[in-house]
């Protein structure tokens, strides 16, 4: 047993190994936990139990043997934060995940969907961010109702009344984040969740659907970085680890595609066509500088790509490189000006320049294009833009 000395008592840290805790926590022979194991059928649970032992998540303090302060089974008064082999998580502590033979939806599996209806917030700083008068509490649960009936863009619409009212509502903002994403506006619903996050950066569930935003987005890194923190702040969700685990198999499929376009490019380095693709790569996997330096060369070679400028100004508008992301918008859309992305795009530099005019203008062209292209949920996201120009809240 490990020993620690302190000033002023012992701690006492020796884990049992993840696959002694699966098997109780299943009450399985080890015969069987070794063939599920050779068949790769327990890797996900061993990982999370794995996770939550480094992280001293699991702990006496989560033992199903640790009893006001003793342990039944050394008959001995032990702390919190000690552990040993004989620990077995509360069954609150346990939810392990079980993929196979689920009924949700493939696309909303990881969604965060309860815990922010008007009769469940207890604290009362949550109570302090709901909506204040009564008649905004009627269009809030209006809105959840709604949203619940699949309703979403009525749902949109019940949320935004009540963030006109209160723009710090951060239920509403949640209710209009999760509507927007289920509507595949996956650039409004990142918006949406980040405000949130402002107001309220302790919600797990919040971190749960940004994650999911993300990786819509194809930001593996950053989808990565949400779900964990997620987990810091709740590791018992079986969405959150499940979110998880799928954006790291996303970052290794990157990752082998990227060693295969570094190899393309040793043999050929001046492929326009892989140094693009290389580009994309990294910006899955969240390397910034490393993407617009594949981007640039890509152009060297090849300026007529379109849609290589519309992602080299997508990174340098992040990057906060405006009028160089302008110049590359406008590029891409003369190069292709029926690239509905990269007039929405350079719509969204405009208004970073205070150019309304400009910007109303390129969001009408991108809505139009979208329209004409049946891509509706896109068209709809221009059209809200356009919106908020027209209102004057931009």
């Amino acid at each position: 047993m490990i020993r620690k000395k302190q000033t002023e008592k012992s701690y006492e840290w020796d884990p049992p190994a993840p696959s002694t805790v699966y098997i109780k926590i299943k009450n399985i022979p080890y015969e069987t936990f070794k063939t599920g194991l050779n068949q790769g059928l327990v890797t996900t649970d061993l990982d999370q139990i794995r996770y939550r032992l480094d992280r001293h998540i699991y702990c006496c303090g989560v033992c199903s043997k640790y009893v006001n302060g003793y342990c039944v089974i050394t008959n001995r008064k032990s702390e919190q934060g000690w552990i040993c082999k004989s620990f077995v998580p509360k069954e609150e502590f346990i939810y392990l995940d079980s993929r196979p033979d689920r009924k949700d939806s493939a696309e909303f599996r990881y969604l965060s969907e309860t815990g922010l209806e008007k009769d469940k917030i207890e604290s009362e700083e949550a109570e302090e961010k709901s909506p204040e008068s009564t008649g905004m509490k009627v269009i809030y649960e209006e809105g959840v109702a709604l949203y619940r009936q699949g309703r979403l863009r009525l749902s949109l619409q019940a949320f935004d009344r009540v963030l006109e009212e209160n723009p710090l509502d951060f239920a509403a903002l949640f209710h209009k984040g999760n509507s927007l994403l289920k509507l595949k506006r996956y650039e409004e619903a990142l918006d949406t969740f980040e405000r949130a996050s402002e107001i309220n950066p302790e919600n797990a569930g919040l971190w749960t659907n940004l994650g999911f935003v993300l990786t819509k987005l194809e930001r593996f890194r950053d989808a990565l970085d949400a779900f964990e923190k997620s987990i810091s702040l709740n590791p018992v969700q079986k969405n959150s680890w499940e979110g998880r685990d799928a954006v790291l198999a996303r970052i290794r499929m990157c990752e082998e595609k990227l060693r295969e376009a570094e190899e393309a490019l040793e043999k050929n380095p001046e492929d326009p066509d892989t140094q693009f693709e290389l580009g994309k790569i990294h910006l899955r996997l969240g390397d910034q500088e490393k993407a617009v330096q594949a981007f640039k060369k890509a152009l060297e070679i090849k300026p007529e790509n379109a849609e290589a400028w519309k992602f080299r100004g997508k990174v340098l508008f992040k990057a906060g490189s405006v009028k160089e992301a302008l110049h590359a918008f406008e590029k891409a859309s003369r190069l292709k000006p029926d690239y509905a992305e990269a007039w929405y795009e350079k719509g969204n530099v405009f208004l970073k320049l205070g150019n309304l005019k400009g910007a109303e203008n390129a969001f009408k062209i991108a809505a139009s294009l979208w329209e004409g292209k049946g891509i509706k949920t896109k068209a709809e996201s221009a059209c809200e833009k356009i919106k908020r120009l027209e209102l004057g809240k931009t």
